[in-house]
């Protein structure tokens, strides 16, 4: 197994050890939001909410009773999770007649999910104009990123498969 290269590299002469240290100092002395993030980001520690995103993210549109179904977890459970990822703007609830069903909400938290190997079920791809649509990749569904399949794409059925 090769190892895996490095995501970043420096394309200047390396800075000494404290000149690296005072400029890291400086970029989070100026990024503000990062303890909010942090703890947004303990949504994702819990298997069951990242179960249940991985479902909305698979398809779109669906019934919590159906998203417990699929995690087997109770109904009740389900719905607090649910309640948690809605209140944090990460996903969104409609009302389809007596039903509502849930959706991804978040496109940060929509690419995170496809960076984490969350993929589509086939026939499920970007609305056109999304801000995904245009995103790099292939969906998922069926394998096509695996296969070296390229954004935009078609499939043949006239239906253009995006990551």
């Amino acid at each position: 197994m090769s190892p895996i290269p490095p995501a970043h590299v420096r394309v200047d002469d390396a800075p000494d050890d404290e000149q690296i240290v005072a400029e890291l100092t400086g970029l989070l002395a100026a990024t503000s939001g990062i303890a909010e993030l942090a703890e947004r980001m303990t949504l994702l520690s819990d298997e069951r909410r990242l179960r249940i995103l991985f479902c909305l993210h698979a398809h779109p549109g669906v019934r919590s009773s159906d998203v417990a179904r699929a995690t087997g977890a109770l109904d009740s459970t389900t719905s607090h999770a649910l309640a948690l990822l809605r209140d944090a703007g990460w996903v969104r609830a409609g009302r389809s007649g007596r039903e509502v069903r849930y959706e991804l909400a978040d496109p940060v938290i929509h690419e995170l999910l496809h960076s984490l190997g969350s993929d589509h079920l086939p026939g499920v791809h970007h609305a056109p104009g999304s801000a995904d649509s245009d995103a790099g990749g292939a969906d998922r569904a069926g394998g096509s990123d695996r296969a070296g399949g390229s954004a935009g794409s078609d499939r043949g059925d006239g239906a253009a498969h995006h990551r």
